[in-house]
């Protein structure tokens, strides 16, 4: 219920105050929130992991914050759904690379998109459900069912349905609709990663579940990010769709298509570290 409440809060000043305003505020909140030290260890363990720098370097604070401030006015951005229309978000997010969606489409056997946490992905996935496409985002179920309410009618008021991670029955029927299931691939919340794979050089955890739903339905696996362009606009791009193997045995699939999978983060995490809104620790412990 208070987790539920400070959203409404939150979402009352956003709608309340002008963006100039707003982004003033979120800004000088990411910087109370980085001075706490919440979070700040493990996001500079990420982020020197792919740069392969000092974690105690100024570079490595300097890109944190920055990290934290960004992340500060993506959620901004959520929370002023109801005052960006439409039209209003197809004119602040512009798309790169849409023909390879709808090449991927024509085959008829729905798309499984592979993204990470880079940019205001929540708008990414909102930008292409506007478009008209049978959009779906995998969510994580929150404790409060008002918080989730919360968030899953803020994506459904730019026609972005919901899928949760423990709710997945129905995910083959929509892609057998030919719909789209938009999935972040640079985290497992659920822990149930067993084996590392190799990320930058070093063992990482990641989850498996877009790769493997594209092979058990036959479905395109595209990758698609969202950056910021600038202060208030953002470029989603869409990249061609992988060549995946997909004939033996399940745990060889897994093995030699994620190496592509982690090609592709890899390129898009390291040319966007600034804007790599990764919390947790996703490296091996051993």
């Amino acid at each position: 219920m208070f987790t539920y409440i400070g959203y409404k809060f939150l979402e009352f000043i956003s709608i309340l105050t002008p963006y100039p305003v707003t982004y003033l505020i979120a800004e000088f909140g990411a910087r109370l929130w980085f001075l706490s030290g919440t979070n700040v260890k493990v996001t500079k363990k990420n982020i020197c992991n792919v740069l392969d720098i000092d974690i105690n370097s100024k570079k490595a604070r300097r890109i944190v914050l920055t990290i934290f401030i960004n992340w500060a006015k993506n959620i901004v951005d959520f929370l002023k759904h109801s005052v960006v229309s439409r039209e209003k978000l197809k004119k602040r997010v512009d798309i790169r690379g849409l023909d390879y969606l709808n090449n991927a489409l024509k085959k008829g056997k729905g798309v499984v998109i592979f993204t990470v946490h880079i940019g205001n992905f929540e708008w990414g996935a909102c930008r292409l459900a506007v478009e008209g496409y049978d959009m779906w985002g995998l969510s994580l179920v929150r404790k409060s069912k008002l918080t989730t309410k919360f968030f899953e009618l803020k994506r459904l008021s730019k026609g972005l349905n919901t899928l949760y991670i423990n709710r997945m029955l129905n995910v083959l029927k929509i892609l057998k609709n030919n719909g789209i299931v938009a999935v972040p691939s640079d985290w497992d919340p659920t822990g149930l990663a067993s084996s590392p794979f190799t990320f930058f050089g070093k063992r990482a955890y990641f989850p498996t579940g877009a790769l493997q739903l594209a092979l058990k339905s036959g479905a395109e696996l595209v990758p698609s990010f969202i950056q910021r362009k600038d202060k208030y606009n953002h470029l989603l791009i869409i990249d061609r769709p992988l060549k995946l193997i997909r004939e033996g045995d399940k745990e060889t699939l897994i093995k030699r298509n994620m190496k592509m999978v982690i090609k592709v983060m890899e390129e898009y995490i390291s040319s966007h570290i600034s804007e790599w809104e990764m919390f947790h620790n996703i490296w091996d412990k051993s």
